[in-house]
């Protein structure tokens, strides 16, 4: 049972799945997931997500005679790929394959006795293809193509042939006794609540900035906007979900991105009331904030990766958003944020009301 969990939630973790809960119950011998899914194409099924979770993924190369040259333990790791595998240049979903040592031994020897002939590549005793060997091979790759069908279709079979061979073998074969599906009713009213609270926290944050900071508190209300943009770009494309926890993490990144900002324009400050001058305060204001912003990042992300590593289920999704988010919120906070206001101080110089002093300071270089 602790083996069947482990490999189911490993499947759900290559599909980007993170926020999961895993039962078992060893008295009825039942394992219960439960997985957020989307809902925002009505036309795909909701239950699509949890596809192949039951499949024992067991993967065979076997010869003409059927008999078995490589199993799935000498597969070191698979994945879904679309880079072209010939001259051709045409981009077709594929199945990449790495073998281990003795994986990658057993291959060369098997391609080296049957030139001519097919190597057959079983998934759970079905044939998913049978190339011909032209010639040894010795490297420790191989590439499983798809067969007939569209792109989507060789796309989505590619994707499942990966995940299933990269996630492991159930050490028994499982039976559904049920799937079903449970509209996001209470909790769609608290995923609105939630995002509603983000954005006034946002909008507060914004005019706070802009009023204590005046024109550097506006780029940094720049730099959120881009980061926040950033990062659901980068969500989007994974698929990771973005359920609460994931919002608690994209938050408190917002904060971390806030925070490095404050720490360099009340620097700036220090570094004007000294007469230092504009040019050699704003260069010296992001060297010396450089090291507490870079601490504080720092043990941000360590803590959220050994949540990753060591968390389950909705810790896990927590860890990777507020990972991402310090990531993100680093770059925009320091490198955008510098850029923005480098372009912009000609245009406010010598003005130190606008970067948020009450006094004039003289410019002294």
């Amino acid at each position: 049972m602790q083996k069947s969990e482990a490999v189911i939630r490993n499947r759900l973790e290559v599909k980007n799945i993170f926020d999961y809960i895993i039962r078992s119950d060893v008295n009825t011998r039942e394992i219960t997931v439960e997985i957020p899914v989307d809902t925002s194409d009505e036309t795909k099924d909701p239950l699509e997500a949890v596809e192949g979770l039951d499949k024992t993924a067991k993967v065979e190369f076997r010869d003409p005679d059927s008999n078995v040259l490589l199993s799935g333990d000498d597969i070191e790791s698979a994945k879904y790929s679309e880079t072209p595998t010939d001259s051709s240049q045409i981009r077709s979903p594929h199945v990449e394959l790495t073998f281990t040592e003795e994986g990658a031994q057993k291959f060369s020897e098997a391609t080296a006795n049957l030139i001519g002939k097919t190597i057959s590549i079983y998934l759970d005793d079905t044939c998913i293809t049978s190339p011909v060997v032209n010639q040894q091979i010795t490297s420790n790759n191989a590439i499983i193509t798809m067969g007939e069908g569209t792109y989507d279709e060789k796309k989505a079979q590619a994707e499942e042939y990966a995940m299933l061979i990269a996630s492991g073998t159930l050490p028994f074969n499982l039976n559904v006794v049920s799937k079903e599906y449970i509209g996001p009713y209470i909790g769609q009213q608290a995923l609105e609540i939630s995002i509603k609270a983000g954005i006034v926290a946002f909008v507060i944050i914004a005019l706070l900035m802009i009023v204590v900071y005046r024109i550097p508190g506006f780029v940094s209300t720049i730099s959120l906007v881009a980061y926040v943009a950033l990062l659901i770009l980068i969500l989007a494309n994974t698929g990771i979900s973005l359920t609460l926890p994931g919002i608690a993490g994209l938050i408190l990144s917002i904060g971390m991105a806030v925070d490095a900002n404050v720490i360099i324009f009340e620097r700036l400050k220090e570094e004007l009331r000294q007469k230092m001058g504009y040019k050699k305060a704003f260069e010296r204001s992001f060297k010396n904030a450089m090291s507490a912003i870079i601490d504080g990042n720092i043990t941000t992300f360590t803590v959220a990766i050994l949540l990753y590593i060591i968390g389950i289920g909705p810790i896990k999704g927590f860890g990777i958003v507020l990972a991402l988010g310090v990531v993100l919120s680093l770059i925009t906070a320091v490198v955008f944020s510098k850029y923005l206001l480098k372009e912009w101080m000609p245009l406010v110089d010598k003005s130190t009301f606008l970067f948020g002093l009450k006094k004039e300071v003289k410019d002294n270089g």
